[in-house]
């Protein structure tokens, strides 16, 4: 754990405002539609005195998306994000931080100009050999697709944020390091034994799996799925010069990265260019066909059916589309598809045939957990056959042999975090036994060599608790407006 927390020390306060956006932020919104009239200017949310905006609440989402998709080295995807509710999160976050500007507001905080153009001139992405050049910044902001008024308002806001976050950041004691090390260091001695799933044991007939359907059955839908008539713009046909795909590479050369985030040269770099450059060229031809087809004066040419869960298409422009709609264009391959929706089918309840797979698999993920409950109560009332594996700390996730890192730092926070001797932690298909042989209370050698860290992380706590309570007096003081619907 340490060595994760010394490795990701600079995600440490993000991961403590998410945790609290996650608890404070609950009841808000839901993925989906959003309401609003003319007068509220495009806002899915007001705060007091401040709005929140549509291009705000998209810039958290793929702010947070994006730093899990770090975390979890690629492994994330938009079905996760869904179920995690990684849109209330970002609302969360945005009217956190609204909730906060406004206390700022009112304490009489602000950020100069000046402020903002020190911080501007401080950013090394914005230099060129080490000195802020103008038409740098642009260019780079212009590759995100982000413009220069909009990041020196979301800048000016971040500055105000961190002055009042340093009113509220209180210095830690030496107790209060020493407490939150003795309980980080403390050492227990475990015997571990590893169980594992026995689907042999599981019996499993279409009789059990109807049953278990009959209690479920509202939640095996189908999907929701558009019939479309479309037209196909392939761009592979328009031609591109040499000197046009260096022009375009010039202007754009820093969104062509490669794997380790290096600029890639030109020759490298050529293909994408090349077929960027022609989509970009390629636009203008469907937007042609789009009206055309808008306007009736062609048909489209053919017909396609897909459902909301394929990723390729535009999901914001199907959720809010209707029979008839014609959706401007988008990419599919190497062409454009100008599509007009002639059809959607709602979400409905499956049969038992048609939802069979999907009762089978969740029918044996809960009895695999239920054999593995089961039998790990019966082994660790008088357990003592398990391999001794030494003192552990919070830290010694290698130490925990048969479990992923992950699973490892859940089961090490489980054996800290419990008063009992004894316990088992389940994890899909297997479980790990444990018992508690002998225990260590702090390691003042660990403490001398963390010290810093363990003074980072007390300060951040403490101040992580500090703005929960001040959120919470905050949400009473300032009236949150919300015009974002879930699904």
């Amino acid at each position: 754990m340490i060595t994760w927390m010394q490795k990701h020390r600079k995600y440490l306060v993000i991961t403590i405002w998410i945790s609290t956006i996650a608890f404070v932020g609950a009841g808000f919104v839901g993925w989906g539609a959003y309401s609003y009239n003319r007068n509220r200017a495009g806002a899915v949310a007001v705060v007091g005195d401040r709005k929140i905006t549509i291009r705000e609440m998209n810039n958290a989402y793929n702010n947070i998306y994006s730093y899990y998709q770090d975390q979890l080295k690629g492994a994330f995807t938009r079905e996760k994000a869904k179920e995690m509710g990684l849109e209330k999160i970002a609302l969360g976050q945005l009217i956190n931080e609204a909730l906060m500007l406004n206390y700022a507001d009112e304490l009489g905080l602000t950020t100069l100009d000046s402020e903002v153009e020190n911080a501007l001139k401080n950013t090394k992405a914005f230099q060129q050999n080490g000195v802020f050049n103008k038409e740098q910044y642009y260019r780079v902001l212009r590759n995100i697709g982000t413009r220069p008024k909009d990041y020196e308002e979301s800048l000016k806001k971040e500055i105000t944020l961190q002055k009042l976050n340093n009113i509220l950041n209180l210095s830690p004691t030496p107790l209060e390091i020493e407490t939150f090390g003795a309980s980080l260091f403390m050492q227990d001695r475990l015997q571990t034994k590893i169980i594992t799933a026995d689907s042999s044991k599981i019996t499993v007939n279409d009789d059990i799996l109807k049953s278990f359907w009959q209690k479920r059955k509202k939640s095996y839908l189908t999907t929701k799925t558009y019939e479309l008539s479309v037209i196909k713009v392939p761009v592979s046909f328009i031609q591109v010069d040499e000197n046009e795909t260096k022009d375009y590479y010039k202007k754009k050369r820093y969104s062509y990265t490669d794997k380790d985030g290096k600029i890639m040269s030109y020759e490298d770099a050529k293909e994408r260019v090349i077929k960027d450059l022609q989509f970009k060229k390629g636009k203008r031809f469907a937007l042609k066909k789009y009206l055309a087809l808008k306007k009736g004066k062609i048909k489209a040419n053919e017909k396609m059916t897909i459902s909301v869960k394929q990723s390729l298409f535009p999901q914001d422009k199907l959720k809010t589309a209707s029979v008839g709609d014609v959706l401007k264009p988008f990419t599919f391959g190497d062409a454009y598809i100008v599509a007009k929706v002639t059809k959607i089918d709602m979400p409905k309840p499956m049969t038992f045939e048609q939802a069979k797979n999907l009762v089978s698999k969740e029918y044996l993920k809960i009895a695999k957990k239920k054999q593995l409950e089961n039998k790990a109560k019966n082994i660790v009332t008088n357990f003592n056959g398990g391999k001794d594996i030494g003192f552990v700390s919070r830290d010694d996730i290698k130490k925990i042999k048969g479990l992923n890192e992950l699973e490892a730092v859940e089961f090490l926070n489980q054996v800290f975090n419990s008063s009992k001797k004894k316990g088992y932690k389940v994890f899909g298909n297997k479980a790990i036994i444990y018992k508690v042989l002998e225990q260590k209370l702090l390691d003042k050698n660990k403490l001398k060599t963390y010290s810093m860290l363990l003074e980072s992380n007390v300060k951040n706590a403490k101040l992580a608790e500090t703005n929960q309570k001040l959120l919470s007096k905050l949400r009473e003081k300032y009236q949150i407006e919300s015009y974002y619907k879930g699904q």
